[in-house]
């Protein structure tokens, strides 16, 4: 009978699966974080904006709460008639709770999105929308034209 012994071999089960078990957990942790967007980096900003009519010009009103960097905010939409140039936000900075663009040539039957795009990321997100349906048009004047263009 040997008093000590000298072979170590149960260490090893016991080292495997500790690793294996380790490896599991770190799968599902970046899994997870996938899942739930974590991974992205980047999430849209909590905004809103309102577009409405005033002295014959469509008017977009930023009402926050979030400021936007204004190279990451679009102006989209379609226009039946093909007059309305639609673009990039035509601000410089940031875009703060009140900011307020106008839409030039536009009419009021539109369908406009305020777009979303960071500068880094391959995404976008569409932070509002509106039609013809959305916007009051009530005492449109279509014969004024418009006077600056803030898209050009």
């Amino acid at each position: 009978m040997q008093p000590f012994r000298t072979d170590d071999r149960a260490f090893t089960p016991a080292a495997g699966t500790g690793v294996l078990v380790g490896v599991v957990v770190l799968l599902l942790a970046v899994v997870g974080a996938a899942v739930f967007g974590l991974i992205d980096g980047v999430a849209p900003p909590d905004a809103e904006f309102d577009v409405d009519h005033e002295d014959g010009e469509l008017v977009i009103v930023a009402l926050g709460p979030d400021p936007i960097p204004a190279e990451e905010l679009y102006v989209r939409g379609e226009d039946p008639n093909d007059e309305v140039v639609f673009g990039g936000w035509p601000a410089d900075g940031v875009v703060h709770p009140g900011d307020r663009i106008t839409v030039p040539e536009a009419t009021g039957n539109e369908e406009i999105e305020i777009v979303w795009e960071p500068v880094a990321f391959a995404r976008s997100e569409t932070l509002a929308r509106y039609g013809e349906d959305d916007i009051d048009t009530s005492g449109w004047d279509e014969a004024d034209p418009l006077d600056s263009d803030p898209f050009g």
